[in-house]
């Protein structure tokens, strides 16, 4: 198998597997994207494709910058994010500009991904910016841990221009399952105040109770396989106007003057 087809191998197999224990096998098939972008684990993008047939086809795109310090269940986390994404959009009513809404969050809570903009227990659950964690006794956990029972099931390959995790994930026991009552408010939910004594780490959980998973590639590889980054060389200079303080950005050495002041920028 060539280098590309083991890349996304595992990411198609874990959407196909997910699709049918968490989806019902509802979501139509993807195409997959690695595209690196600070900050960001994953993204949806709605019939981004076409063929020349005139079909469409939507994008989930997964950054691998974060392969290398994550836990394989981590970009499995990340995965099912984007695919109630998809669900959404195929079987609700996502709102505009990537908008979180409530809709989507019930799904998330749903499929045992609670949503939260921090990404631990007391964020907001809805909003633009958005992150989860993962519920205890929800469905994703037992899906994953299923998936991964199988030792021949890996990421095969990593970045190794790595970027540090955005917050260390947890995975807290909500004994409550009003949570994913359709009657209870969002607001409610988002109000339910989670006992510190339930929420543990991901990381802990998982040497605890699948000592066997592999873990994240960073702390198996040795740390000279990963490159260091290298800081973006600035191509721009700042110039000011002595006189109204106005600023303007260009490549080096320009000669400019403001019109209004007279005076040359600095």
């Amino acid at each position: 198998m060539s280098p590309t087809n083991e890349l996304y191998a595992p990411l198609t197999g874990a959407y196909d597997h997910f699709n049918i224990h968490l989806f019902n096998g509802d979501l139509p098939p993807v195409i997959f994207i690695l595209q690196r972008k600070k900050h960001v684990m994953g993204f949806f993008a709605a019939k981004r494709w076409g063929n020349l047939q005139g079909e469409t086809c939507s994008e989930i795109s997964i950054n691998p910058s974060y392969f290398a310090t994550s836990r394989i269940i981590e970009v499995m986390q990340t995965l099912v994010h984007e695919m109630v994404h998809a669900w959404q959009h195929n079987m609700g009513t996502p709102s505009e500009d990537h908008y979180h809404n409530k809709e989507w969050a019930r799904k998330m809570m749903d499929v045992g991904l609670m949503p939260s903009d921090t990404g631990e227990p007391g964020g907001n659950i809805v909003g633009r910016n958005m992150s989860d964690y993962i519920i205890k006794q929800g469905r994703f956990l037992s899906s994953a841990e299923e998936l991964l029972s199988n030792p021949t099931y890996k990421l095969q390959w990593v970045d190794r221009l790595a970027l540090p995790k955005l917050h260390e994930p947890v995975i807290v026991d909500i004994q409550s399952t009003s949570a994913y009552d359709a009657q209870v408010s969002v607001e409610s939910i988002q109000a339910m105040v989670v006992d510190p004594s339930n929420v543990a780490s991901l990381e802990s959980h998982c040497n605890e109770q699948y000592p066997a998973m592999q873990a994240s590639a960073d702390r198996t590889l040795a740390t000279d396989f990963f490159m260091p980054e290298v800081a973006k060389k600035q191509t721009r200079s700042r110039y000011e106007c002595p006189g109204c303080m106005t600023k303007v950005y260009g490549k080096a050495s320009l000669n400019i003057i403001c019109a209004d002041c007279d005076l040359p920028y600095v």
